[in-house]
């Protein structure tokens, strides 16, 4: 009972100085780090993929996100798909966004 009583006698205390405004400075201090540690680095490899796939010329070799490795052998005027030999005669149609890496040239061969 005697700590109830307290209780409605902290009711009108004054609140902690500078308690308000140190939970703001907290939420601040992390939406940056948020924005460095996660969205900012997204962000950049994001571009960076947009670059490479962008960047995409025919005789280029590539690796799929299923791990297929390939050359570029048509880039059609829709710029969603590209032609890549896989080996010998096999000709896959894929979308480019599936395309995570571009290989030195020579990595095929030497496989």
């Amino acid at each position: 009972m005697d700590f109830i009583s307290s209780a409605y006698a902290a009711e009108g205390a004054a609140p902690p100085p500078g308690g308000d405004m140190s939970m703001l400075i907290i939420l601040v201090v992390c939406m940056v780090a948020v924005y460095f540690f996660v969205m900012r680095p997204n962000n950049k490899k994001r571009k960076e993929m947009q670059n490479l796939l962008n960047g995409l010329s025919v005789g280029d070799e590539v690796l799929t996100n299923g791990g297929i490795a390939g050359k570029v052998v048509k880039l059609p005027d829709n710029k969603e798909y590209v032609m890549v030999n896989v080996g010998g005669e096999v000709v896959m149609q894929m979308k480019r966004n599936y395309i995570v890496a571009v290989l030195p040239k020579g990595t095929i061969e030497s496989m």
